[in-house]
């Protein structure tokens, strides 16, 4: 009973205050039992690293529910820069797709202009790697492989941007070229369809009607009333705007550059001329009216053209520029083979 009694006792003591005890037989009663250095200084470790533990784990908590200021901070920057970094690469994929827009127009550029393509080699541009960022900033990098990666990228785009611009430039200059030569080659009627009565195309031997004898006749005549206008058939300088001997009467003589000179001969006597030697004339710019001065058997046209000092003929440098029913006209005009006018 008394036994008994004292274990009861014991655990509610012990509950009560969390202490060792043991039986003492002769008190009959549990007496506390002291605790050794040892035995003290482990329960200290212990209780220290529990209240460590606890607290450790209390704020990995906090942390990852309320951030600090500082993490807010970082947090909110990281954001900034993904969203920028999101955006580069929209604008990037934008960048790429006029980039292939501008290389289709040009493709289609040198298909009309007849220049070969630019290689595929040159179009991409190639970069190397090593030399787009110095060592000592990439090492210094956070995320070295996406930066480099995309400072590749930006590099690559420049370099095909830069090759697109000088291919354009060189098309406008081969374009400009191109409208130069053609501007300045012979294309055009001298005289209006619609002012024209004949047509002689005969280019070659042929009885002259003034001299009634066989010489050459190198242009084509155009008929049509007395100061019927006369027109420039292509770009150039006027050498020539005067009265001549030798049967063409009042001429004019456009140097056209590229080896073509072009011939207006017989022009009315009084007003002949409406430009004067040195003048830039311009393909359809009134440059005269027709007449019948030097040897001439009627109001008429003599219209040449010379390419590298030889007369050619005529008839392949004007008929391009005819609609279909003007072109109908000239044809039925050549087969009527109306003899020469000089």
């Amino acid at each position: 009973m008394c036994y008994l009694r004292a274990l009861l006792l014991l655990d509610l003591h012990y509950l009560m205050n969390l202490t060792n005890y043991q039986y003492n037989e002769d008190s009959c009663a549990y007496e506390p039992i002291e605790p050794s250095l040892g035995q003290r200084l482990a329960r200290l470790f212990l209780y220290i690293f529990s209240a460590t533990l606890v607290a450790g784990i209390g704020v990995y908590v906090l942390y990852q529910n309320y951030p600090s200021p500082k993490e807010t901070s970082y947090l909110a920057e990281r954001k900034l820069i993904d969203q920028q970094w999101a955006y580069l690469e929209v604008e990037q994929a934008n960048i790429m797709q006029a980039l292939k827009a501008l290389q289709v127009d040009d493709e289609e550029l040198r298909l009309i202009l007849e220049l070969d393509s630019l290689p595929t080699n040159i179009r991409e541009a190639g970069i190397g790697g090593s030399e787009v960022l110095p060592s000592q900033v990439v090492d210094k990098l956070i995320f070295k492989e996406q930066v480099v990666a995309q400072y590749k990228h930006i590099a690559k785009l420049k370099a095909q941007l830069s090759i697109q611009e000088l291919s354009f430039d060189t098309l406008a200059k081969y374009a400009k070229q191109r409208n130069w030569n053609w501007s300045h080659i012979p294309a055009i009627q001298p005289v209006a369809h619609k002012d024209l009565r004949r047509l002689s195309t005969v280019f070659g031997m042929r009885l002259n009607p003034v001299l009634h004898r066989w010489m050459p006749h190198q242009g084509f005549d155009f008929m049509g009333k007395p100061g019927t206008p006369i027109y420039a058939t292509a770009d150039g300088k006027v050498i020539l705007a005067q009265m001549t001997t030798g049967g063409f009467g009042n001429l004019i003589m456009i140097d056209h550059g590229n080896g073509y000179k072009t011939r207006y001969a017989h022009l009315q006597r009084g007003n002949a001329f409406a430009v004067k030697k040195c003048d830039m004339v311009k393909r359809g710019q009134l440059i005269g009216y027709m007449g019948t001065t030097g040897r001439s058997a009627g109001p008429h046209l003599h219209y040449e053209v010379i390419k590298n000092g030889k007369r050619v003929n005529p008839i392949g440098y004007f008929q391009v520029e005819l609609n279909p029913e003007a072109y109908e006209k000239m044809l039925v005009m050549a087969k009527e083979n109306h003899a020469p006018m000089d």
